[in-house]
């Protein structure tokens, strides 16, 4: 997950920097967050984010003009603003905010703000193009169940049916949403919406199928399970 934090303040951006590092670490959510005292690099970069918390004031750019930039880029962007100020909060609203928080912000309240970040993100599935017998099938996200390799071939499952594909396994884990893919195996990544039971060292989809969890991977996952759960 890609994790924007832009706030001419940096006091405050330091802060909350530590904060959202400490609620993904606890919930065992993999994230790259960007901290910016200053929007222009945004601008001039082609940066997509999937989480954004921007002050809205700002010198050079104000919050809402790089919010809606940054929706442009993803539409599906989970935005929070920060700032001493009340007056915006309309301007706020209409890009559909989670929150809006006014310095200094309440921990509780920007944890429980997350929380229904996170499930927004969870359900807003993006689509990918998948290729079979050289027709390009449209696939939402959430229709893959897992992706294995099958004798040196990467082989993704949805339920539209089965893809080959020219994409390696690593780009496949680094391209689909690290909320409910995961890397149970070397050789398979689950879409944890899929599960119907959990054996601790194996799992098994809707469809029977069933899937090992490594050994090495074990431990973790059983902690990504439970924090997945729990965001459910």
């Amino acid at each position: 997950m890609t994790i924007l934090i832009c706030d001419d303040e940096k006091n405050c951006l330091d802060i909350l920097k530590k904060h959202v590092q400490e609620y993904m670490y606890n919930r065992y959510i993999e994230c790259e967050i960007t901290a910016l005292s200053d929007p222009a690099p945004i601008i001039q970069n082609d940066w997509r984010f999937d989480l954004a918390f921007l002050d809205i004031q700002m010198e050079g750019m104000d919050g809402i003009s790089l919010a809606k930039e940054l929706k442009k880029r993803n539409h599906k962007l989970a935005l929070f603003f920060v700032t001493n100020y009340d007056e915006y909060q309309d301007d706020a609203m209409d890009l559909q905010a989670f929150r809006f928080f006014e310095k200094p912000f309440d921990v509780n309240r920007l944890y429980s703000g997350l929380d229904k970040a996170m499930e927004y993100i969870d359900g807003a599935y993006v689509d990918v193009f998948l290729q079979s017998n050289r027709v390009q099938q449209r696939v939402l996200v959430d229709n893959i169940m897992y992706i294995t390799r099958v004798n040196r071939k990467i082989v993704i499952f949805t339920t539209q049916g089965e893809f080959a594909s020219s994409k390696s396994f690593d780009e496949w884990c680094e391209a689909l949403p690290p909320l409910f893919f995961y890397p149970v195996h070397k050789s398979y990544l689950v879409n944890l919406h899929y599960i119907d039971k959990y054996a601790y060292s194996e799992i098994f989809l809707l469809d029977h199928t069933r899937i090992p969890v490594a050994p090495r991977r074990q431990t973790a996952f059983h902690k990504f399970w439970f924090a997945y759960l729990r965001r459910r």
